[in-house]
Formats: C-alpha cells, structure tokens, sequence
C-alpha cells in the first residue's frame, strides 16, 4: 500500500511538471516554425505554436494584395504591366507589357496560380508604385489589427524586412473573408486564362480544396528562406476555422495533423499526394455542329502515359521482326 501511494503522487507530481498537452503537441511532428488554428468569428484559439513570431510569409502574401486590388479597383478596370514584370521570377502568368488586362483577372491569377507578375502588375495599378503600395498594405494591416506585420512588396519575395506572424496573417485572412468575391476566387479550383491566343488553365495550388470537403479556400506559399506557408478556412456545424502556417517543411502533413484537432476525418497523405497544381495549354478542337472539346490536364498526362507505352510496344515489335529477318 505504501508502495503504491508513493508511486500515485509522483505520477501526480510529474504531470504537474510536465502537462500532458507538452507531450500532445511533441507527438504530432509538426514540422511548421509557426501556425495557429483559431475559430473565425470568436479567434478562439485551437491549437498554436509561436504564432506571435514574426516570420517570411512568401506567396501568403497576395492576400493583402488581393484585397486592396478588389477594394480599389473595378473588376472590369484595364491593368497595363510594364517591362518590368518580364524579369520577375515565377510562379507567373508571363504577361505581356503594354497590353491590357481585367483587374479580376489578374486578382485572380494571384490568387489562384499565386503570381508574382499579377501582383506586381496590380500594387501599379492601384498606387503607382510597389513601394507606395507596401505603405498601403501596411496601413491596411494595422487597420486590421496585425501589428505584428510589415511588407515590402506585393508578391512576398523575400526581402528583408518583409515579415508576418501566423497570428497577423490569419487576422487578415478573416478580414478578407468578409469580401464575397475574395471568397469565389479563394474557392476556385481552375482558372481559365486568356495569353494571346492560347487558352492557359491554371491548376489551385490549395490541394486541399481538392480532397478535402470542408475546405472553403487558401493559399499556399513557397520561397527557400520562407519554406511553405499557408492559409485557409474550414467548416464545420456551421462555423468556421482558420488555419495560418509558415515555415513548414511538411506542408499538407502539418496541415492535416493540426486539422485533426477539430475533424475526425481528414484526407490521407495519398490522397493529398495525387493532387498535383499545374498549368496545362487547353487545346480546342473544332467538330462542326459538334460541342468543343477542351483536353484537361488530367487528360492530357493519360495521353502522354498512353503514347508512351504505344511507342515502346511499336519498339519492341520492330525489334523482333528484324531479329526474325535475321
């Protein structure tokens, strides 16, 4: 008896010492620097990890681009890119300078293909200059609330100096909530984007929003100093959730670990793993009175399998009719 009471209160006393929630948060492997997982309308935290550290935020970015784009401009407004979106590093749309394009087609290739040319492209048109537009970002962000923020450009290269918290970039994802029409293009699983005379559909790189029902939208984010970043919201019994990453190694691994904490169900790394963002030319084909038929990227990688195998079964015949002439 004695024994056993002796061994009841250490174990009593190593829990006061080292909560279990210590040991939770160690046993899911997250590999993210920084996350937060909170209720939308409340900010009830669920689950978080130095989520008021200010870190790299990458392509996360756009989201306070895009916003200020659809709070200033028209959807219908003409965006003419300069030369300079010519040198600007991928992902892009590879716009042309001097051409016009629609202000929400350009939000919306930001969003959705999580283009730095857009971007840039859209902080012009809305300021004048990227480095006027960083100033309304900042304005903005405090207006919102994230004081643990500060941008220098409208794409979220890396420059330093250019930093958010998962706690700031989820306060102004729920900002940008509010705006249906930021919710549309967050919900958007293909773009469809008119390049001179090529018909280019863009691919979300959210795979989320492809294998996962409750997903309502995001984006992703991705520079070598930033590792991957991510935002997005999820329902559930009518209310909403917003998970904020950045610096993760693991991206979908960590997003559906952390997930975990409020659905019993969630996609498997397999099913994560066959969702695959790209961009694929659509070829139109015409067929008289006929509809159109427009190849899909998940076609057109069938097509590329099924050549292949017609060429080496072509190649291995052909081997063996001139070894028989032999």
């Amino acid at each position: 008896m004695v024994y056993k009471e002796i061994v009841k209160r250490a174990f009593l006393f190593f829990l006061l010492v080292f909560p279990l929630s210590l040991f939770a948060s160690e046993a899911t492997d997250i590999t993210a620097d920084s996350y937060l997982l909170v209720e939308r309308d409340s900010f009830a935290v669920i689950a978080g990890k130095n989520y008021h550290t200010p870190l790299p935020p990458a392509s996360t970015t756009k989201v306070m681009t895009a916003i200020l784009a659809l709070e200033h401009l028209g959807e219908e407004d003409s965006v003419v890119p300069t030369k300079k979106v010519l040198s600007i590093p991928a992902s892009k749309l590879s716009l042309f300078p001097g051409r016009p394009y629609r202000a929400i087609d350009l939000i919306t290739g930001a969003m959705v293909e999580s283009a730095n040319d857009a971007a840039y492209s859209l902080a012009l048109a809305v300021a004048g200059s990227e480095e006027r537009f960083a100033e309304m970002m900042n304005e903005k962000a405090r207006e919102i609330g994230a004081t643990e923020s500060h941008f220098e450009n409208a794409s979220g290269l890396y420059e330093p100096g250019h930093y958010m918290s998962a706690y700031d970039l989820a306060l102004i994802f729920r900002y940008a909530l509010q705006n249906k029409r930021f919710q549309e293009i967050i919900g958007m699983k293909y773009f469809l984007f008119k390049r001179g005379n090529e018909d280019i559909k863009y691919m979300n790189h959210n795979r989320l929003l492809f294998c996962f029902a409750p997903s309502i939208g995001g984006k992703t984010g991705f520079t070598h100093a930033s590792k991957h970043c991510y935002v997005g919201a999820f329902e559930k019994d009518g209310k909403v959730y917003i998970l904020s990453m950045l610096g993760s190694k693991n991206l979908w691994a960590d997003a559906v670990d952390i997930l975990q904490q409020i659905y019993q169900e969630v996609p498997s790394q397999r099913e994560i793993s066959l969702v695959k963002a790209s961009s694929v030319v659509l070829t139109t084909y015409g067929l008289g009175n006929q509809k159109k038929i427009r190849l899909s990227s998940c076609s057109l990688k069938k097509e590329k399998k099924t050549s292949g195998k017609k060429k080496l079964r072509k190649a291995k015949k052909r081997r063996r009719t001139r070894f028989r002439r032999v």
